[in-house]
């Protein structure tokens, strides 16, 4: 690990901020959608290296048996040297029965129903989150077709660390569960690299702003 990258406690104390209004938006998003209460956690930020992310995940999202996750670039259109990253949605505890009743389906779920149910909320999710964290940075985004990065797989097979192509990244994790549902979900953010320079250099001009 880089030992000169880290993060002070007033642009982690911003950026927890910035990302508690962007998933309260998102989770208003996906409440409307399934008509359903959306219970949030606080989010939780830290620097990651690449060989220790499924450890770190596991730790957040615990050790479950299976999970299903959709994975989303996201970047802005500065050259490629502004905010970049990746969002992925892990699905620990999905119930896709009582999805389907939700969002109405009318097709059995099969294992390609299941994987549409999967792509449908990931696309609420990380549109409305990330939409509100480049509005708070005031930057615009760009996305990528999310796509299918694990169906009822185990959490460690996910990512495996060689096909990584970072060394160190800003990790923040958003847990979200539905009211009386069997449903839970985490959306992770991860900015490696030099994108995590950018993220500072965004808070501290935030905060420069609020003095």
């Amino acid at each position: 690990m880089n030992q000169s990258v880290s993060i002070s406690e007033d642009q982690r104390d911003c950026l927890q901020e910035i990302v508690n209004v962007a998933m309260g938006q998102a989770g208003d998003s996906l409440a409307r959608f399934l008509e359903v209460f959306i219970h949030l956690s606080v989010p939780r930020i830290k620097l990651v290296e690449a060989n220790t992310l499924m450890g770190t995940l596991e730790s957040m999202v615990g050790s479950i048996d299976q999970v299903s996750a959709v994975r989303q670039g996201f970047y802005s259109s500065e050259d490629g040297q502004g905010l970049r990253g990746e969002a992925i949605v892990v699905f620990s505890q999905t119930s896709f029965v009582e999805l389907a009743e939700l969002l109405a389906y009318d097709q059995e779920i099969n294992e390609s129903g299941e994987k549409e149910l999967l792509l449908d909320i990931t696309n609420i999710l990380n549109g409305a989150c990330l939409t509100g964290v480049a509005e708070q940075m005031e930057t615009e985004l760009s996305f990528s077709a999310p796509s299918i990065l694990g169906h009822q797989v185990n959490l460690r097979d996910l990512i495996p660390a060689e096909e990584l192509a970072w060394l160190q990244a800003l990790l923040v994790e958003i847990n979200y569960t539905l009211e009386d549902r069997d449903f839970k979900c985490s959306l992770l953010l991860l900015m490696p690299g030099d994108a995590i320079e950018v993220v500072k250099s965004a808070l501290d001009t935030l905060l420069d702003d609020l003095d």
